[in-house]
This record gives C-alpha cells, structure tokens and sequence, in this order.
C-alpha cells in the first residue's frame, strides 16, 4: 500500500481529509507546518499533534522562522519544501491536500483576473518530488465538507488570518464569491466540472506537444535549436504550449522569447532571459543558449554617414544634425566600427581614461547583458561611445555638426 502524507492545518478541509482516508484504510500520516505568524499556531501545532496521536498515526511537524512581512508565496515555497523533505526522508511517495471545489473557483478567477493563458483551476494529481501530490476534496464543496465534519463531530480550528483581506484570494473569497453564488447558486459545481474539462484538453495539447519537440527540436544538455520554418506553422497557443514544455525542461521562461522573435520581421534577433540565458534567432534557427558567446556579433564597418545598421536585435541609427549634443565631427577618424566590448576597452572621459567594464557597472547595466552591448569605435582606436549607454566625454565642441547616436 502506498504511504500518503497529509497536509494538515487544523481546519476543517484537512481534518476532514484526514478522517476520510484513515477511516477509508490508507497508509498515512500528518505533517503540519507552524508559520510562526500568529499566537494560536502554537496551539494549532499541539492540536494537530494530538490530532495524529488519537489516529495512532506518525506526525511530523515543523516551526518556520522567517521574519514577518515574508510574501505567501515565501511561506508556500518552505511549507511545500518541507513536505517534499519528509517524503523523501520516510518514504512516502503520495502528499495529499485537502483543496476543494471552492478553492478551485477561486483559483480560476484569479487566473482569469491575472489574464493567464491556461484557465484550468487546479490539477487533481500531478508530479512532486520523487512522487505525486493528490487532491481526493477537489470535486466537493467546502459546505459539504463542513456537513461532514459536523456529522461526524470533528473538531478543526479556524486561521484568523483567512479573514483578512489583504491578500488577492481572500478578497475574492470574501468579496466575490458570496455574490457569485448569491445570483448563481451552481457556480462552485459548475465551474469545477469546466475546469476539469479545460484541463482534460490541456492535457491533450501537452501530448501533442511533446510528440512535436521529440519530432523537430535538436535537443541538448544545455541548449535547444529548432528550424523556425517548423516553429512558424504552430498556432500561437501551440507555440505557448511548446514554449511550457521547452521551460520545463531547463528551467528557464521561453515562452515569451520564442513569441516575441517568430513574430519579429528581423531576420536576427537575441531575446535576453534570465542570467546567463538568451534566445536567439539567426539563419532561420531558433536557438536558447546559455552564454551569449555562443552566438557572436561579427563588428560593423561604417563608412559614410547618415546611416542606419542591424547589430544583432538592435538598429542604431548614426546622423549628423546642427549643436553640441552628440560627438563632435572633428573628433571623428573614418572608417568607424560597432563591436561589442573587449576586455581592457577604455573611454576617455573629461579626466582621464575609464574603463568599459567599470562604467557599465557605474552605470548599473546588468552583467548578463554586457557582452552583447555595441562599441563605436574610430579608425584611430577610440571609443566614441557605448552605444545607447554613454558618449565619450569631448573638449573641443566647436563643430557646429555633431553625430547623434539612436539605438532600438
């Protein structure tokens, strides 16, 4: 038989989980979280234990010690890292959750308020940790769950804090809800049945999904290539699908990278992600990698001016135009060229010379971004410019022409 953990926090859709399936044989025990945020958790954690002790099944229970002020979504992450730790430490391989069907319509007018592509509600089993997490209240209502409890006489604790209206959930618990079901009675019912619907084909969409980037995307330990040819002919919500699928595997959000550049009318195009990821497009290939030296910006040779070029996913544009704002024509050696950075690059400056690298950091451009940024340097060796981030400092402004810099 599997061994099940149960998420209990004293109140009545855990207490009611827990009953139902000590009474229904399973193999389980308890594990309770103390969040450290109010003074009745002390009393909930000894609830919860002695709840556990009369079922003659193990306990397991942890204080969290954060500071006040710590987000929800901080606690959540420790609450359900600390269950994954107990799973793998005694040998559980199911988490049991006590949500229900009026969690589920909150959690679907959140995503329809946060305007997420995937309104599904919440899943009743999926993957966690080295096993699974189940969700056996999904499909009933808290009103039903709460009959249970009073005809069973179970005893819960209530959490002060769920009446707060601090948080998105609660307002629309307390707010919204009760007026839903006020001019719509079956709301709960019927949503959870479309949900489940929803999810049913969102399931679908997956399996398709997957059996695509098995077909037609090269994949490999750290980066992925993919013919944009193939990536063309999807639906944007196979593309998002596909983007779902490709960020779970390496951990990192493509989903927007990959819309952005299929969309672009660049033939080249780098789409910065997060620390040292990018997406790229380049010779009709999409490609994630994790350094941007992977995917080098050959230098530009600039001959006359005005003129406009392509460096990679930024068009700069170079014009002569009347005043002192910009780079003095005299100080100008043709041919000019746009590089990235090289490492000892230095910009002369009203005192002195500066290093590139020290004024990016002055200037606080984030490190994963600084290898692509372009140079525009002279025939003569000097940097005129980080374009799009400072000009080099000049004396002699008495040109009545200067070089204006824009960047895209």
């Amino acid at each position: 038989m599997k061994k099940v953990l149960v998420a209990v926090s004293g109140g009545v859709d855990s207490i009611v989980l827990l009953d139902r399936l000590v009474k229904q044989g399973w193999n389980v025990a308890v594990a309770h979280v103390h969040h450290g945020l109010r003074e009745a958790s002390d009393e909930e954690y000894t609830f919860v234990a002695n709840i556990a002790a009369s079922y003659q099944i193990p306990f397991h229970g942890k204080r969290l010690d954060f500071q006040k002020g710590k987000s929800q979504e901080r606690y959540r992450e420790a609450r359900y890292q600390f269950f994954e730790d107990v799973m793998s430490e005694y040998g559980y391989d199911t988490l049991a959750t006590a949500h229900h069907a009026d969690d589920e319509l909150e959690t679907v007018l959140i995503q329809l308020h946060r305007n997420v592509i995937e309104v599904k509600g919440i899943p009743d089993i999926r993957k966690f940790g080295n096993g699974r997490l189940i969700r056996p209240l999904l499909y009933e209502s808290k009103a039903q769950l709460i009959e249970y409890a009073r005809q069973n006489e179970l005893e819960w604790r209530e959490d002060a804090t769920n009446q707060e209206r601090t948080y998105l959930r609660n307002l629309i618990r307390h707010e919204i809800v009760p007026k839903l079901k006020q001019t719509w009675p079956s709301v709960v019912k019927e949503v959870s049945e479309a949900a489940k619907v929803a999810r049913a084909d969102w399931d679908r969409r997956y399996q398709s999904c997957e059996r695509w980037v098995e077909a037609y995307v090269e994949l490999e330990m750290k980066a992925f290539h993919v013919k944009l040819d193939h990536v063309e002919r999807l639906s944007s919500l196979e593309r998002y699908t596909v983007g779902r699928l490709l960020s779970a595997r390496y951990e990192v959000n493509v989903t927007e990278a990959i819309e952005k550049l299929v969309m672009s009318q660049k033939d080249t195009g780098i789409y910065h992600l997060q620390g040292e990821w990018f997406m790229t497009k380049r010779n009709r290939v999409l490609n994630l990698v994790q350094r941007l030296n992977i995917y080098p910006l050959h230098p530009i040779q600039v001959e006359t001016l005005p003129t406009v070029v392509q460096f990679g996913e930024r068009t700069i544009s170079l014009s002569i135009e009347e005043g002192e704002e910009g780079i003095p024509l005299h100080e100008i050696t043709y041919p000019l060229t746009i590089r990235t950075i090289k490492p000892g690059d230095r910009m002369r400056l009203t005192v002195g010379t500066k290093k590139v690298a020290r004024i990016l950091i002055d200037e606080k451009i984030e490190r994963s971004i600084r290898p692509m940024l372009p140079l525009l340097e002279d025939a003569s060796g000097r940097i005129l410019a980080i374009i799009g981030v400072r000009v080099s400092d000049f004396l002699d402004k008495s040109d009545a022409n200067c070089l204006r810099l824009m960047v895209k």
